[in-house]
Formats: structure tokens, sequence, C-alpha cells
């Protein structure tokens, strides 16, 4: 079971949230951009919010975070003024996008023909961008092709569910959703 909890990315940052450790604001520094450092905060502030301030948050071998909180994985994304944080029991990927990116310009980076042809929808585009990174973020390794690695295989454009595989693990079920002007995908199990 996934928990998702999607936020809009504040302006700024009060020094006096409660949510906020010395740790995180030190973390955040080591961006000179402010947007990467208030996203760096949004969602470590999910993250805290969620699973207590004392939380210990550090990165894997791939640079994904990591909790010392047991039987807890999480993924975080952000993307345009959103931050997305699952949070599950198994192993988990989650991205998030705007809608207002220029997909069309590379999706031959990212999707072929067959994938391209499950849908007419004019966010397509954006959905399968934002599940290949999710599942991506699931799989949990680097060096991973997004056109060759990591197919999208069939759409419910119902229930806004698709199937994707990479490498050798077929039969991943991605969640979708459109939430205003974004896109946003989980991915927690393998069938």
């Amino acid at each position: 079971m996934v928990k998702l909890i999607v936020e809009a990315i504040p302006p700024i940052y009060l020094c006096c949230d409660a949510l906020i450790m010395a740790s995180d604001v030190a973390s955040a520094s080591r961006f000179q951009n402010d947007r990467r450092r208030r996203e760096h905060l949004a969602w470590r502030r999910v993250v805290r919010s969620e699973l207590g301030r004392n939380v210990l948050i550090e990165y894997n071998e791939v640079g994904a975070p990591v909790v010392d909180t047991p039987n807890t994985h999480i993924s975080v994304a952000h993307g345009g003024e959103r931050v997305a944080v699952a949070f599950a029991d198994e192993p988990v990927g989650v991205d998030v996008e705007s809608l207002d990116r220029n997909y069309d310009r590379v999706k031959s980076r990212y999707m072929s023909p067959a994938e391209e042809a499950l849908s007419e929808m004019e966010e397509w585009p954006a959905v399968v961008w934002t599940a290949k990174e999710a599942v991506y973020k699931l799989y949990g390794q680097r060096e991973v092709d997004l056109t060759e690695d990591i197919r999208i295989t069939a759409f419910d454009a119902e229930r806004m569910q698709l199937n994707a595989s990479v490498r050798e693990r077929a039969d991943i079920v991605v969640e979708a959703q459109i939430i205003e002007n974004s896109v946003v995908v989980s991915v927690a199990t393998y069938k």
C-alpha cells in the first residue's frame, strides 16, 4: 500500500518551522539555487511530518533517500511547484512533473512508437515520462535506458493505470493522476 502526499512548494521557509531540522537546512545549503533549496526542504518537511521530526534521512548507494523507520520505504520527487513523497512498506517510486514542459520535443528519447500509440490524450507524453521516472526510482539501479530498458506495455485511461516492465521484471502497475497542472505517478508493486 502506497501513501502519497503531494504538496505545493512554499515560496519561502520560515526559520521557525518546527519540522525543519538544522540538518535539513545544512543539507539544503549545498544547493546554490534557491528553488532547489526550497524543493529539498519541502520533501524533508513532508517526511518529518509523516514519520516524526527526528527521523534520520540518509541516502543509499544510488543517491535515493532512505529513512531509519523499520519497514518504511520512501521516494521523493519535485517538479514545477510541487513536491511528491511516497511512503510504502516495500520499495516505491514516485515522480511529479509540470504539464508546462514541452515533452513532444524530446519524446523520441524516452518513448517508443508502440508506447506513443497507447493513448491519444494530450498529456500522454508527460504521463509516459513521469511513469518511466517513477519506475526507474523503484528499480533502484543506475545505467537504465528509458527507451530500451523501461517499457510501458498497457494503459487503462479510465483508471489512469499503466503497466510497465523494466529489464527482467514485467507487469509493474503504475498509478497516475493529474493534479491541476502536474502529472503525479507512483509505483510500488511488481505483480
